[in-house]
């Protein structure tokens, strides 16, 4: 095992909070190792173009891939490493364990961790959802913004929240051709617009924004519909059809309403759950949130989590988009820079101002949105006991429903059914079934307690950790 050590700070995760963390406090003079999975940084707002593309014009890409670039040219810096195409395998003993496909185990020491971890799509399981050409808003917004490649000649888009606006009209932008939209919340009532007008302020970019991406659906004639949610995708081999109906005020789809409709693909976008395997492996005390993706961590005004040394930033700490991100970044990088003593607690808070009073703003005015597209339970119903529910050992709502009978507990639904001991490692699932127990049991969501993090948090190839005495040889069970 390779170390690397003296370093003053880890931040894993190179998207937009932990690009900003890594960046303040490496202007302040702090050793900084930045740690991600990706070949390149930006996570998935700032997202890069792959390597061997030749990019003349940053603005080409739209703005955020030009406030991505700004953030990144911040850590071309001596005192920065940046570790990406790394995978954190485990935190221990005040080290990160990582695995590298070329370098293999490196073992980071720090004096401050930054877990930036981001968010993922949140998986909806209905029937047909593991059609090929049924996909996640993230995985059509990586294959259009950073492949060009378009997902299908008939794109059909379900979801809600803002992001479906956003990424449906980011979609048409860049070439994809998007035929309608669907926002499974209700159209937005007169107490809900006049409780975001009042949070306008500082938000002003995100209204623009807004009305942008109206117009681009206008212009491109793509209807946008409220109150509708999808309830199946059809094929044979492959998705040909779509079916959705209208959503009651819980998400239910309402009986007799049903719309089908040809389609070659489908991009599902109905929010993001925290990545927080890496919070709970070292014992971070949470909170609950449906809005802002499930459990997310409990962190003070600076980001610091109950555990000592350890911060939080970004999505992956409850969902509030880039700008709150880069804000809660520069606000960890001077705060643990200040505890280093490389600067005084007054340059602190006289350089933390702007990034406070900005998270603030963010923070109100998301807080307002999240109101508006309250999440439903509905969602967690679309399934039939035919449905697959964890889709990495194929185990169907059929197979776990007499387990949910007989416990409130996920791991002994994932000990019997094996549902959530693939490579997802429950990422796909376990919500899913944690709203069953939820539903069966007359409980609430934030109560059922999800299975245990373990070595390691991210699937890896065994020879990448075993030692010198592993032989490859082929063994055979008889």
């Amino acid at each position: 095992m390779k170390s690397v050590t003296g370093n003053d700070l880890v931040v894993i995760g190179g998207g937009p909070a932990g690009i900003a963390a890594a960046a303040t406090a490496s202007s302040l003079g702090l050793r900084v190792a930045l740690i991600d999975e990706r070949i390149t940084l930006g996570g998935q707002i700032f997202k890069r173009v792959g390597p061997g593309f030749d990019l003349r014009e940053r603005k080409s890409l739209g703005k955020d891939y030009a406030r991505g670039s700004d953030l990144i040219d911040e850590i071309d810096r001596p005192n920065v490493t940046l570790l990406t195409s790394t995978t954190v395998l485990t935190i221990e003993d005040g080290k990160v364990i990582t695995s590298h496909p070329e370098e293999g185990i490196r073992a980071l020491d720090y004096r401050f961790l930054i877990i930036a971890p981001g968010a993922y799509d949140r998986p909806v399981a209905f029937p047909g959802w593991t059609l090929p050409g049924v996909m996640t808003a993230g995985a059509v917004q990586t294959m259009v913004k950073t492949q060009r490649i378009s997902p299908g000649k008939r794109v059909f888009f379900a979801g809600s929240g803002p992001l479906a606006l956003a990424f449906s009209a980011q979609l048409i932008g860049l070439g994809a051709p998007v035929f309608k939209v669907i926002e499974s919340a209700p159209f937005p009532s007169p107490a809900n617009a006049l409780r975001l007008l009042s949070r306008i302020g500082g938000n002003l970019d995100l209204i623009r924004d807004a009305a942008k991406y109206r117009s681009v659906l206008f212009k491109a004639r793509v209807p946008f519909k409220y109150g509708r949610i999808i309830v199946k995708a059809e094929g044979k081999g492959r998705l040909e059809y779509v079916t959705h109906a209208k959503a009651d005020r819980e998400w239910n789809p309402i009986p007799g309403t049903e719309v089908r409709e040809a389609c070659d693909a489908l991009c599902v976008g109905y929010g993001f759950f925290p990545s927080h395997e890496l919070f709970r492996l070292v014992d971070c005390a949470f909170e609950y949130d449906e809005n802002r993706g499930g459990f997310s961590v409990l962190r003070d005004e600076w980001g610091a989590t109950s555990v000592d040394s350890v911060f939080a930033v970004g999505d992956g700490t409850g969902v509030t988009g880039s700008y709150s991100a880069v804000a809660q970044g520069r606000l960890a990088g001077l705060q643990i820079a200040s505890r280093l003593k490389k600067i005084t607690e007054e340059e602190r808070d006289s350089a933390a101002k702007p990034y406070a009073r900005e998270l603030r703003a963010r923070n109100r005015f998301q807080s307002a949105l999240n109101k508006m597209f309250d999440v439903g339970a509905g969602i967690y119903r679309l399934a039939d006991r035919k449905t697959v529910i964890c889709r990495c050992e194929s185990v169907t709502r059929g197979a776990i429903d007499p387990i949910i009978d007989s416990t409130d507990d996920v791991s002994v639904v994932k000990g019997i059914s094996r549902a959530g001991m693939g490579l997802c490692q429950g990422r796909n699932c376990q919500r899913h079934i944690a709203a069953m127990i939820a539903d069966r049991h007359q409980k609430p969501i934030s109560s059922v307690s999800f299975q245990t993090p373990r070595f390691p948090v991210k699937p890896v190839e065994i020879g990448a950790i075993a030692d010198d005495s592993i032989r490859e040889e082929k063994y055979f069970i008889t």
